[in-house]
């Protein structure tokens, strides 16, 4: 029977529930003041200051100066930029956990296996003793039949000298 796969299903459901998710975060930072100028405004200036150096740089105008964002954009700017650092984190972390999970899940097939090899290995360990005693147990037999036939052909010798009359 296949194995429904319920955490992945899982993931899909939090995925796309996370995506409303950070429509209202983006929502909520637009709305609240305190939200607004405390966190969107500075993420989004700093963010700003970070793309401007990288492109300037780039371009070989490292001293370039870098202008403050007006409110509106900056707003916007930042909003957008907390919303999709919320999904890339989310997927991030779901494809961290996938991957722990199929990795855990390979290191439990790997003991199994290791696990099964030990076991045969012993397996073949106890035959091998035995089989070595059995030899030991056959050597033996044979010398005692060995001796069994000497004795026999003693006993025959001698029977024929009694029953042979003396002439």
């Amino acid at each position: 029977m296949v194995a429904l796969p319920i955490g992945k299903l899982a993931f899909l459901a939090v995925k796309q529930v996370a995506k409303p998710i950070s429509k209202g975060l983006k929502n909520i930072a637009l709305n609240s003041k305190i939200f607004k100028n405390y966190v969107i405004m500075p993420v989004a200036q700093g963010v700003n200051w970070v793309d401007v150096k990288v492109k300037t740089t780039l371009m070989g105008a490292s001293q370039a100066k870098v202008y403050r964002l007006n409110e509106n954009v900056a707003v916007e700017y930042g909003a957008e930029f907390i919303s999709e650092s919320f999904l890339y984190v989310l997927g991030a972390a779901i494809v961290l956990y996938e991957y722990t999970r199929s990795a855990a899940k390979e290191e439990r097939k790997e003991q199994k296996i290791k696990d099964e090899t030990e076991t045969m290995k012993s397996e073949i360990e106890k035959l091998c003793s035995s089989s070595m005693e059995s030899a030991f147990v056959m050597e033996e037999q044979a010398a005692e039949i060995r001796s069994l036939h000497r004795q026999l052909a003693h006993l025959h010798s001698q029977l024929a000298k009694i029953s042979k009359p003396d002439s």
